[in-house]
């Protein structure tokens, strides 16, 4: 027997009696594939100021004045995401996908990883790192994560200059219009995308997963309350602490990579008993 057996099985009991059910992902799932998240302690947000490097404008700006401050932080995160591998979190979601037991993956996360694990359905709340938007057309391509930071490392390298004209020189063009694109995420100021995807999710879904958020970050932490107020139970799995405590049905105290796993074991014995 495991520490939270109980919880496990009342969360698996939940899921297999619901129908459907929905996950919530925060970078507490991608912080077990060795992703860093922005805002704990330690995080980018305490070396840079965000409303400096969050916003389109501000990144310009402060990019201009020292670009050698950029260069150090952004290497550091083509490196971590470079690094980056799908955990046993994600790859149960996708698994639990197949099953039918969940219909759709919303995710807070802009590193790609869900959709690597095999997860068909997923909603990014904040955009996708490796999918770049034209910024006057508007068309996307999305890249492969690997190979496309490979490729920025190794044309950054050649860079006799490093300003900020001889940077913007790497950013891939758009293949329609040839104008200039940037990755498809959400900068601070700017609209959260999918949001009324994500809502019909939470308001249909028969059952939400919570995973690894601290539901600090609106409109998104919003979503396990519409859910709750349709009717679904609530299965919150986070080892540090339960942001939605006054909703949750049920509370595991893990992390995802070790909980989700556990989950589908039992699933897969209530199912078969």
């Amino acid at each position: 027997m495991h520490e939270f057996e109980q919880e496990i099985s009342e969360a698996a009991g939940l899921l297999l009696k619901t129908g459907k059910a929905a996950a919530f992902c925060g970078s507490g799932i991608s912080a077990e594939s060795g992703i860093a998240t922005f805002r704990d302690p330690g995080g980018i947000w305490d070396r840079i100021d965000p409303m400096e490097f969050g916003t389109p404008e501000g990144f310009i700006g402060a990019l201009d004045r020292n670009p050698g401050v950029f260069i150090s932080i952004f290497f550091e995160l083509l490196d971590m995401f470079e690094k980056a591998e799908c955990n046993p979190g994600h790859k149960v979601l996708a698994d639990l996908e197949n099953r039918g037991v969940l219909g759709s993956v919303i995710t807070q996360n802009v590193d790609n990883l869900q959709s690597e694990a095999g997860s068909a359905h997923i909603i990014e709340l904040h955009g996708n790192l490796f999918r770049m938007i034209c910024l006057s057309c508007g068309k996307k391509k999305m890249y492969e994560r690997k190979p496309f930071i490979r490729d920025l490392k190794e044309k950054i390298d050649l860079l006799s200059d490093r300003c900020l004209a001889s940077l913007f020189t790497l950013v891939p063009t758009c293949d329609d219009c040839g104008s200039i694109t940037r990755p498809d995420v959400v900068l601070f100021g700017e609209t959260v995308q999918e949001l009324p995807r994500a809502y019909h999710a939470a308001r249909d879904c028969a059952a939400m997963l919570v995973l690894g958020t601290s539901g600090a970050v609106y409109p998104a932490a919003a979503l396990p309350y519409e859910a709750k107020e349709r009717g679904a139970p609530i299965i919150v799995i986070n080892p540090n602490e339960n942001a939605f405590e006054d909703i949750a049905d049920v509370y595991i105290p893990m992390k995802t990579g070790v909980a989700l796993p556990l989950l589908l074991k039992k699933l897969k014995e209530i199912g078969d008993s």
